[in-house]
């Protein structure tokens, strides 16, 4: 901090003018917080479709296992949708009132009624810095609300992969069973062929060794 002391009007405009602008830039990084999650969606919908369709489009019977997972997964990403889009949501920001409100309207209020230029000069640079404070406070309680959103909307997003992954075994699973059925469904049908064309040969055998024995 140096030499610089706060009874001095300058250095508390100067820290309040800071502080709104670090918040200000802060609020306008919610769309790179957003690249993350949507990373995240992104990987979460890859199965999305299979599993819907498992479950709910076929009469494949399902473990309750897999509506369980489901329907949990759903509820977690949800919620972290949710916040997602209350964290891209557009707030109203306290807008400063105009310099010229300051050094020509208020300066020349205070010049008509008698202060000195030295006692309105402060007079004004203490309204300017309640403005200020003003403007500080409701964006910083703006920032936290956000930071607070992309936390929830991460966290419950993360939390989604638990039950999303108990589905993803369970797709598979199932998946596994029906090639499985399939693959004994051919070997089946092509076993039966196989006994039929030797039964076919055997009995043609039989009616030719019965022609030659006649003969």
């Amino acid at each position: 901090m140096g030499n610089k002391s706060f009874y001095d009007l300058d250095y508390i405009i100067e820290i309040n003018e800071q502080r709104l602008e670090q918040y200000i830039n802060a609020q306008q990084k919610n769309t790179e917080r957003f690249t993350t999650l949507f990373v995240i969606y992104s990987a979460l919908c890859i199965f999305l479709v299979p599993i819907i369709q498992t479950l709910f489009l076929t009469k494949e019977q399902c473990h309750w296992s897999y509506y369980c997972s489901f329907y949990t997964f759903c509820i977690l990403f949800i919620i972290s949708i949710v916040n997602s889009v209350l964290l891209l949501s557009p707030e109203i920001r306290e807008i400063l009132l105009a310099p010229d409100v300051y050094y020509k309207n208020i300066k020349q209020f205070y010049e008509t009624e008698g202060f000195p230029p030295a006692q309105a000069d402060t007079i004004i640079k203490g309204s300017y810095i309640v403005e200020l404070e003003g403007a500080v406070s409701k964006n910083r309680l703006q920032v936290h609300r956000k930071i607070s959103f992309y936390k929830r909307a991460f966290h419950f997003a993360i939390i989604s992969c638990i039950p999303y992954l108990h589905c993803i075994w369970m797709q598979i699973s199932i998946e596994k069973k029906v090639i499985l059925k399939k693959d004994s469904f051919n070997n089946l049908s092509s076993f039966t062929k196989t006994n039929h064309i030797c039964g076919r040969e055997n009995q043609n055998s039989k009616r030719s060794t019965i022609t030659w024995s006649k003969r």
